[in-house]
């Protein structure tokens, strides 16, 4: 039997949930597969997801009380409860000679599944999304000197050092984990997720029509996806008021736990050239991905390694050049510099990146199309089928 246990699953659309939903159903072509996760409904404004689960697939969730996700108390508290009764089930259900695959949400995990394999006798693996307590850092959330964060370094570091098999998402991920845990890499193995089958560019898409909003002459930049704490879209509108570019317009969509600060800072600061268009559904994104010349991709300082957006590659899929600001030699960083598909900043670097958007204008498009075709290019890397069956 193959286990998947996962907070999120099908049938919500956000992108772990999709990638969990597309392994376990190319699994189900080999082995039976069975879900253990969380109750559906994750992100109530998302809509769930068009295709059929195969009825083969077996799912069983555990309820959780209503509790605020975005309140840093009662997110904690659920993901405790979480974790409690999502390790029972495994404990209760998974046996010797099974293979248990987990993500790190809920983070707990990394901690009890080991302790479980050990009693079960299950080969234990893990698909790492987040890296606790690293992320913990530039979120603000914890200090890197303090002895709370080298405890919590310490304990999580033994339970990956019990794990049968760590899969990353990039390189700057593998390095991060081997520091870590001080170990060999023979068990440290990069799969990057991948784009969705469905996206392609669409020539000639009008993007103001689709948008609802008066385009013309001017370069649209859109960021979607999670409006989080790491994310830097805050850090990024303050950016865009500074370059003051009256040809350049910024489409948000999506939500998160900053999403109301967002649109009040919007409304607040009368910010002419920033719209907040809600969420989309899934259904929608080859549309909502076409609709801008440039894509964006954040992520505050200090999050090398612990973490790829998943947007990028599907960003990558429809042809849009990505503007990426983060920490230098990370994994988007690094796609940029050795494959041309876009721009990259570091957030130290304010003055050079204001330039740039100051300057940026339609009649630049000759550079645009030139790295939309370098990010349809280098999106053939990142074919799901190829990437899917490494798992």
């Amino acid at each position: 039997m193959y286990w998947i246990v996962t907070e999120l699953f099908y049938p919500d659309e956000v992108s772990t949930a999709q990638i969990l939903t597309d392994i376990a159903i190319y699994k189900n072509r080999h082995s039976e597969v069975s879900i253990i996760c969380g109750p559906a409904g994750y992100e109530s404004s998302y809509g769930s997801q068009l295709i059929e689960l195969d009825r083969n697939i077996s799912i069983n969730r555990v309820n959780l009380p209503k509790l605020n996700k975005n309140n840093l108390v009662q997110r904690v508290l659920r993901l405790l409860l979480l974790t409690l009764k999502l390790s029972w089930a495994v404990l209760t259900k998974a046996k010797n000679g099974d293979t248990v695959l987990f993500t790190t949400n809920p983070t707990f995990l990394v901690l009890i599944l080991p302790i479980i394999k050990k009693i079960n006798g299950f080969k234990l693996e893990i698909l790492v999304h987040d890296v606790f307590p690293e992320n913990l850092v530039p979120a603000g959330l914890i200090n890197k000197d303090s002895y709370k964060y080298k405890l919590l370094n310490w304990i999580y570091s033994s339970g990956y050092n019990n794990l049968d098999r760590i899969i990353v998402l990039g390189q700057d991920m593998k390095n991060l984990i081997l520091g870590k845990i001080g170990t060999s890499a023979m068990n440290i193995e990069i799969i990057s997720n991948w784009s969705d089958e469905n996206l392609f560019p669409i020539k000639n898409f009008n993007i103001g029509e689709y948008l609802g909003i008066d385009v013309e002459d001017k370069v649209v930049l859109t960021f979607s996806g999670n409006i989080g704490r790491v994310q830097g879209v805050l850090e990024f509108i303050d950016v865009i008021e500074k370059a003051d570019n009256k040809n350049l317009i910024l489409i948000i969509i999506g939500d998160g736990a900053l999403k109301e600060l967002v649109v009040n800072k919007i409304r607040n600061e009368r910010i002419r050239n920033v719209f907040y268009l809600g969420t989309k559904r899934r259904a929608e994104q080859n549309l909502f991905l076409n609709a801008c010349h440039i894509s964006l991709v954040t992520l505050i300082n200090g999050m090398k390694g612990l973490g790829v957006p998943s947007k990028t590659y599907n960003y990558l899929a429809v042809g849009k050049p990505i503007l990426f600001i983060g920490d230098k030699d990370s994994e988007v960083d690094n796609y940029i510099k050795k494959h041309d598909c876009g721009w990259s900043f570091s957030w130290d670097e304010e003055d050079r990146l204001i330039s740039f958007l100051r300057e940026l204008s339609i009649v630049k498009k000759n550079e645009f199309e030139y790295k939309a075709d370098r990010a349809i290019h280098f999106s053939k890397n990142f074919i799901k089928e190829d990437l899917i069956k490494l798992f």
